[in-house]
């Protein structure tokens, strides 16, 4: 049964607290503002962070879907084509979220959606799949949404 309008507000104001102190959480036990690079494998599912150029820390993620500003648009990563399909499978039980909220915008692949709205997609997505925390890279055509699920042995 989907929920009325007071419960999605409920679920996401819910959402994006336990983000915020997820992300408090993620960024001082793992140290996050110390390193000076990122790079991420979207093949393997991998987020590593690097400082001098060596990995010092890895982690498993789910991908949960890219933001365009320019088009001010968003699109899942289990509808991008230009993503491995192992990567595409990950992320494709994040249309679950549509079961649990009645809300199409889990389901539709690409749609209209501002800076705000992919924030709040990105922490459905993080208490969904109960992620550590979410780590947002920026690129020139869009910023993709991770959720960062664990840390993998180096």
């Amino acid at each position: 049964m989907a929920m009325t309008d007071e419960q999605f507000e409920n679920y996401l104001v819910m959402c994006y607290d336990k983000l915020e102190s997820k992300q408090q959480k993620f960024i001082s036990d793992y140290n996050i503002d110390n390193f000076d690079e990122y790079w991420y494998d979207q093949d393997q599912c991998i987020l590593q962070f690097k400082k001098n150029g060596q990995v010092l820390l890895e982690f498993s993620v789910v991908f949960i879907g890219s933001w365009s500003g320019k088009s001010n648009s968003w699109m899942w990563s289990w509808a991008n084509e230009n993503v491995a399909d192992y990567t595409r499978s990950k992320s494709n039980c994040l249309k679950d979220l549509q079961k649990i909220t009645g809300s199409e915008v889990f389901i539709n692949p690409l749609f209209e959606c501002d800076q705000e709205m992919a924030y709040e997609l990105a922490a459905f997505s993080i208490e969904y799949l109960d992620a550590e925390g979410m780590y947002m890279a920026p690129g020139e055509r869009s910023d993709v949404f991770m959720a960062v699920m664990s840390p993998r042995a180096l």
